[in-house]
């Protein structure tokens, strides 16, 4: 009989032309080969069919779908292969299936930001109403404020009454965009705070309802979360779900970034993977003062303390402080405060530890003159980019 994951290759798609057809071929000789096909593609479309995908989901769904098949098909290889093989599988295709997807995809239709925003070419912050209005902010560190009579106040000045807007559609998120080099601050309707950090977006309703609190992270964001026993308050950032009732904390989750980190400050939090086998983990309790980094290759989540959490939300005044961080680290970060890119030479150590803090008020000439000191560097300016090499 052909290899479950030979089988997952043509049922998800990822097997093509003349090596599809050979494959089909061998699997229709084979009875015991055509009813495990048959299973596993009626189990891949109820978890592909529930929603439009981008091509990020479908991968990340297909790896989870393979691990999946992959453990239950190493336990069922030491019992009864004839009789347990196909309740295992005929198992992920209900349970998973029906439950597992189906939790996933409800999570994942209030986790989807809208494509028309993917680029921002005047380089400002943006605001975007769910009724479709786009606003461009003029500040670099712009404040929204959101009441419970949906009134939306823009730097204490502009106005906005979304009770007199067209909001047909309820699971259509209001969305703010934060470019690199510059900042924002909002209020929810709930009295929940919330301070974005450079190169984040984040998508929030005009008011909470029913028995949740719910938004949307891409990026850095400092929550202060409104106390509500029993509307617990969510944070969706791609791959992890925080849950809170009252509580601070701060989650980084850039695109490009391998590890999600989320950092506690006050009260507690639980944080599950987003996927369609989450309900198969438990969940992972943070305590103040505690660090959970995610893994986006692999899905573990590592809990251990962090004794300058307070460090994570120094930007939030102007600060970036940092305690044993990579250089690497440290400029990643300097590229989203000031929007340049650096450039290494093959021999700088870009792992070497470093503490310090800088102050980003302060042109990025001037925090380079720090960096040449604390890091031991030389570097060259040359419009956004930054050469940087080994003293």
């Amino acid at each position: 009989m052909k290899d479950t994951n030979d089988i997952l290759q043509i049922v998800t798609g990822n097997l093509k032309g003349s090596q599809r057809k050979d494959l089909l071929s061998q699997i229709n000789k084979d009875e015991e080969a055509r009813e495990e096909y048959r299973k596993i593609k009626n189990a891949w479309a109820l978890a592909s069919s529930t929603k439009e995908m981008s091509e990020y989901q479908v991968e990340n769904l297909y790896l989870n779908f393979k691990k999946q098949l992959d453990r239950k098909h190493k336990t069922y290889l030491l019992l009864n292969r004839s009789i347990l093989k196909y309740a295992a599988i005929l198992i992920i295709a209900l349970s998973v299936g029906i439950i597992g997807f189906w939790d996933y995809y409800k999570n994942q239709k209030s986790n989807v930001f809208t494509s028309r925003i993917e680029s921002n070419e005047n380089g400002k912050l943006q605001l975007h109403l769910s009724n479709g209005t786009n606003i461009d902010l003029e500040k670099d560190d712009s404040k929204i404020a959101l009441d419970s009579d949906q009134k939306l106040t823009i730097d204490n000045e502009k106005v906005i009454d979304l009770t007199k807007s067209s909001q047909a559609d309820n699971l259509q998120l209001n969305e703010i965009v934060v470019p690199f080099g510059k900042k924002s601050q909002l209020t929810l309707e709930d009295g929940t705070k919330v301070w974005l950090n450079a190169g984040s977006r984040m998508g929030f309703p005009t008011k909470f309802k029913g028995d949740k609190r719910e938004v949307s992270l891409q990026g850095e964001g400092y929550f202060e979360v409104a106390h509500n026993q029993k509307v617990p308050f969510y944070v969706n950032a791609g791959e992890i779900s925080i849950k809170v009732l009252g509580t601070k904390f701060d989650i980084s989750s850039y695109k490009s970034d391998k590890i999600v980190e989320t950092i506690l400050l006050e009260g507690s939090v639980a944080i599950r993977e987003q996927s369609a086998f989450s309900f198969m983990k438990k969940e992972s309790i943070l305590k103040p003062n505690q660090k959970a980094s995610y893994n986006r290759n692999d899905g573990s989540i590592i809990v251990k303390e962090e004794p300058n959490a307070a460090y994570s939300i120094a930007w939030t005044e102007g600060w970036f402080k940092f305690h044993r961080q990579s250089i690497d680290e440290v400029f990643d970060k300097l590229q989203r405060y000031y929007n340049v890119q650096f450039e290494f030479n093959s021999e700088f150590p870009k792992e070497d530890l470093i503490s310090g803090k800088l102050y980003l008020k302060d042109s990025i000439e001037q925090v380079m003159l720090t960096m040449e000191v604390v890091a031991k560097l030389k570097y060259s300016i040359d419009g956004n980019k930054i050469f940087v090499e080994r003293d």
